[in-house]
């Protein structure tokens, strides 16, 4: 018995130590470049790498907040990842509630088809997507921007994996009370998806908090940029790039996403698990 538990012991100590070289791997990028951010540029790109700024300085920071149009950034992005989110949260849930709960004819055979989407990379659908947002006059637009990601096929598939996995007893008592499909989804399904809702409003707002391609393809004015493409425009010069002022944005830029994550970790994680085992 006791070579037993030393047995179990040892491999437990030895999981914790492999987990922690590979946490320790994944940190070290966000580490050096938050030591880089309170460096010099000569500093930063010296060889072998130092792990101590000296001198100390936030002359990075500083040229961020002298940029006359870095608030504008921030609030471009604030706006653009709450567009996705907020749609992403009502119209999956709406239609994964739809193909969990609702009888329709070709209700399987949609969903297959929305399945096998995804296997299509998201760059293909880039040229019909700008299209379709010129046709319509939103191009350097925040809004046509944001239309084209207010609802996804993965948030879509996560709400209906969670609507699946509540009772059918909850359902039934609401038909039997009077409710119809929309009062029940709004005054039983929807609240009730708490878990899912988290970790879609995680997933979408680090998406759309940090997406790149599409705001460099379809906005063009510099005071309708994000931050991420703003930041990547701002410190480009003739012949090289300022790197330093962006990783001190980038690190800023990464603030909200954290504290988001923090806060929903725990709806993140219950709606991961409750909605992996059902099919």
């Amino acid at each position: 018995m006791n070579k037993h538990r030393l047995l179990r012991a040892s491999w437990l100590a030895l999981t914790y130590i492999v987990l922690s070289i590979f946490a320790l791997i994944y940190l070290t990028p966000f580490l050096r470049s938050t030591v880089a951010s309170f460096m010099t540029w000569k500093q930063a790109s010296s060889y072998p790498p130092s792990w101590i700024p000296d001198p100390f300085t936030l002359e990075n920071f500083e040229k961020l907040f002298r940029l006359k149009l870095f608030p504008r950034w921030i609030l471009n992005s604030s706006l653009y990842a709450g567009i996705i989110v907020a749609g992403n949260v009502l119209f999956s849930s709406m239609a994964g509630y739809a193909f969990a709960r609702l009888r329709f004819p070709g209700r399987d055979g949609i969903f297959s088809a929305l399945q096998a989407l995804l296997m299509i990379p998201g760059f293909v659908t880039l040229v019909p997507n700008y299209i379709i947002i010129y046709k319509l006059g939103l191009i350097d637009n925040i809004i046509g921007l944001a239309i084209m990601g207010i609802t996804s096929i993965s948030s879509i598939f996560l709400m209906r994996q969670y609507f699946i996995s509540l009772p059918q007893d909850i359902f039934e008592a609401a038909r039997l009370d009077g409710c119809g499909p929309v009062k029940t989804f709004f005054y039983v399904a929807f609240p009730l998806a708490k878990p899912a809702i988290g970790a879609i409003a995680v997933y979408q707002f680090l998406g759309a908090w940090n997406a790149f391609l599409g705001p460099l393809v379809f906005l063009r004015s510099p005071e309708n940029f994000t931050l991420p493409v703003g930041l990547s425009f701002a410190f480009q010069r003739s012949m090289w790039v300022e790197y330093t002022p962006i990783i001190a944005g980038s690190l800023l830029a990464a603030l909200p996403t954290i504290v988001l994550f923090v806060t929903l970790n725990k709806y993140l994680i219950r709606g991961i698990t409750v909605t992996g085992g059902k099919g």
